[in-house]
């Protein structure tokens, strides 16, 4: 029986894990017939759920593969920028913790994950999509907060990259190593090597003004001193 030719109704106590229901059973037919053969009225079918009920979970079959990234996306923006008296190297740390418990938070589905993505080029490719995405948002926070800086576009590039870099490896680490040890842990200690040796913020180059005083050979010090004063005054320094 297929999913689009009857309604199935979710068991009593079953309703409030149908998202994850939904996952495991994507998980388990693409790791059985493949992806590519693998349809959403399937994944509905053997999750034990209507067709509508997967399209609330997820907008698509490959939704189901990784994280809820859109809304990811944007609590990672709104975390960035509710911080503004934070360093912006420390708030993108920050952010990357924030990602990364994301994938941990089902560590069997982010392991399955993995495999997944390393035998399908499909998912790869949007794999690789969804992390220039994250890079490009983290570039584009902090030329906004170095703006002022010189090559502070070039820096924020560069750090930007840096930080995407940094989570992939820990994350990475994690995977190959069978979603053992605390991956959190791992990225907290890489966040203090990153942050301590590897990372350099631009400055804004304080602008140097000489004044130069013309006086009379026995003018009163206090006096000099006094016209020194003021004209630093004028110029704001």
């Amino acid at each position: 029986m297929s999913a689009s030719a009857a309604t199935p109704t979710a068991a009593p106590g079953r309703r409030g894990d149908a998202r994850r229901r939904i996952t495991h059973a994507a998980m388990d037919l693409f790791e059985r017939q493949g992806y590519a053969a693998t349809t959403v009225d399937a994944i509905a079918e053997s999750a034990g759920v209507a067709r509508r009920t997967f399209f609330h979970h997820f907008a698509s079959k490959d939704a189901v593969v990784f994280p809820d990234h859109e809304h990811l996306i944007e609590r990672v923006s709104v975390h960035l920028h509710a911080q503004p008296a934070t360093d912006p190297v420390d708030a993108l740390g920050s952010a990357v913790r924030l990602i990364l418990a994301s994938y941990l938070a089902d560590p069997e589905v982010a392991l399955r994950r993995y495999q997944l993505t390393r035998t399908t080029p499909e998912l790869r490719e949007r794999e690789v999509a969804w992390v220039q995405r994250y890079q490009l948002l983290f570039s584009r926070y902090l030329d906004e907060c170095w703006c002022d800086a010189p090559q502070g576009d070039l820096a924020a590039d560069v750090v930007a990259a840096g930080a995407v870099a940094l989570h992939n490896h820990v994350l990475r680490h994690w995977l190959k190593g069978g979603g053992q040890g605390d991956a959190l842990a791992d990225l907290d200690g890489a966040l203090l090597w990153w942050r301590g040796s590897a990372v350099a913020e631009p400055r804004a180059e304080r602008l140097r003004r000489v004044v130069v005083a013309v006086f009379d050979e026995d003018v009163d010090p206090q006096e000099l001193a006094a016209h020194v004063r003021a004209a630093r005054a004028t110029l704001g320094t």
